[in-house]
């Protein structure tokens, strides 16, 4: 089944054309207004028929209506039909030219006779007022996807004069809104150029100066940075002095920890007169550590450098961490990089010693283990973890870098 008006394929059982929007007027009703137009025509044969010369009305010719008017040669089917020889129409009432067929058009969508209008794709609209006001002048690219999004709607209701109307406004700021927006950036590349060309007339660039002033202070800091850490590294490679009170074999348990030597297990307060605190951050002093139990804990400096200690309840009820004993210190290089601490174990070892100085002092290790970044040299005293102590070397370099002593008491 086809649109009457656009020619168009039409979808079963549709009450409008989805493409001009005409009323859909069914086969069936079609052919029967055709029967019925026929019936009249034939069944309407005036009496009173008027004819021309060769009819019955005195000259001898047959006429069923003597009141027709027409020429000799003219077929008309209506009585009250006017036209020219020849002419053949459908409609009684029609007026037209000879050979003329006007039967009535009438488009639905405007409400006029006359050709069925071409449908408005609105997509293509709505398509380049987004590209306009993503790329080119957002108020106006908004305005025209509103009226972008009015076409469609309004063709499928019918109105096809506001579909066209919506459409030529759709344009009209989609192409208002792209020539602005290049008219604007023609404008600002043309300041732009005419900024950088009056900036180069000065000898005194305020931009080159503000450059040059950023490069200086990060060279300057840059040299601070070098100096502090030179410092440091001062301070951490120079050797400290050790104490005739540290002892000269591992399993003394004695550890100098600046100019204080502690020897394990002791108390917090031992630690804390070498010139350390507690780091309450990482552990609260109110922390409950369990019976027969150990929890670490770190100590600080003035200078941010850390000590690694195990806290030991060696009793049958649960305390507090500041009350329990120190079982023991564990450090390496990185956390005393800072530099103003020194730490020295027994037979007056420290960071950066060989393995031959260690090996010399505490005899050969009963437990070794080498691996890609570090070897690690253990000492035990009576096969127990908690009585030992732990000599880590740099794989690369073969020296010191970390110690751990541990003596729980137990």
């Amino acid at each position: 089944m086809k649109c009457k008006f656009c020619g168009n394929d039409l979808p079963e059982e549709s009450k409008f054309c989805p493409s001009c929007g005409a009323p859909v007027e069914p086969e069936e009703k079609q052919e029967q207004s055709e029967r019925s137009a026929e019936a009249k025509q034939q069944e309407n044969q005036n009496p009173y028929e008027y004819g021309v010369p060769g009819t019955d009305n005195g000259s001898g010719a047959q006429n069923e209506n003597p009141y027709q008017y027409g020429s000799a040669e003219q077929n008309n089917e209506n009585p009250y039909q006017y036209g020219s020889e020849g002419q053949n129409n459908e409609n009684p009432y029609q007026y037209g030219s000879a050979g003329q067929n006007t039967s009535a058009d009438y488009n639905a969508n405007n409400g006029t006779y006359g050709q069925p209008q071409k449908p408005i794709n609105g997509t293509t609209y709505l398509i380049f007022a987004i590209i306009s006001t993503l790329l080119c002048c957002l108020p106006l690219g908004i305005v025209a996807i509103v009226y972008a999004c009015k076409i469609n709607s309004l063709q499928r209701s019918g109105d096809y004069a506001g579909a066209q109307n919506a459409a030529k406004k759709a344009k009209m700021f989609t192409i208002i809104g792209t020539v602005a927006a290049l008219v604007v950036s023609i404008f600002y590349i043309i300041f732009a150029i005419v900024i950088g060309i009056g900036s180069s007339d000065f000898d005194d660039d305020p931009v080159s100066n503000v450059v040059e002033n950023v490069i200086e202070d990060k060279d300057d800091s840059k040299k601070a940075d070098d100096s502090d850490k030179s410092d440091k590294a001062a301070k951490s490679t120079e050797p400290a002095v050790a104490s005739g009170e540290l002892g000269t074999s591992w399993d003394s348990y004695t550890v100098q920890i600046n100019d204080k030597v502690l020897t394990f297990p002791c108390t917090k307060a031992d630690i804390e007169a070498a010139g350390l605190s507690m780091d309450t951050e990482y552990t609260a002093e109110n922390y409950m550590v369990n019976a027969n139990e150990y929890e670490l804990v770190y100590f600080m400096d003035a200078n941010d450098n850390e000590i690694m200690a195990y806290a030991i309840n060696n009793t049958d009820t649960a305390m507090e961490v500041k009350d329990c004993l120190i079982g023991g210190v564990s450090v390496d290089d990185y956390d005393l990089e800072n530099g103003g601490l020194t730490v020295i174990f027994p037979g007056g070892l420290q960071m950066g010693a060989s393995k031959d100085a260690v090996t010399g002092a505490y005899g050969e290790a009963d437990d070794t283990y080498d691996g890609d970044s570090l070897s690690m040299y253990s000492w035990y005293s009576d096969d127990s973890y908690y009585k030992s102590c732990e000599i880590d070397f740099d794989a690369e370099s073969g020296l010191v870098c970390t110690m751990t002593m541990q003596n729980f008491g137990q």
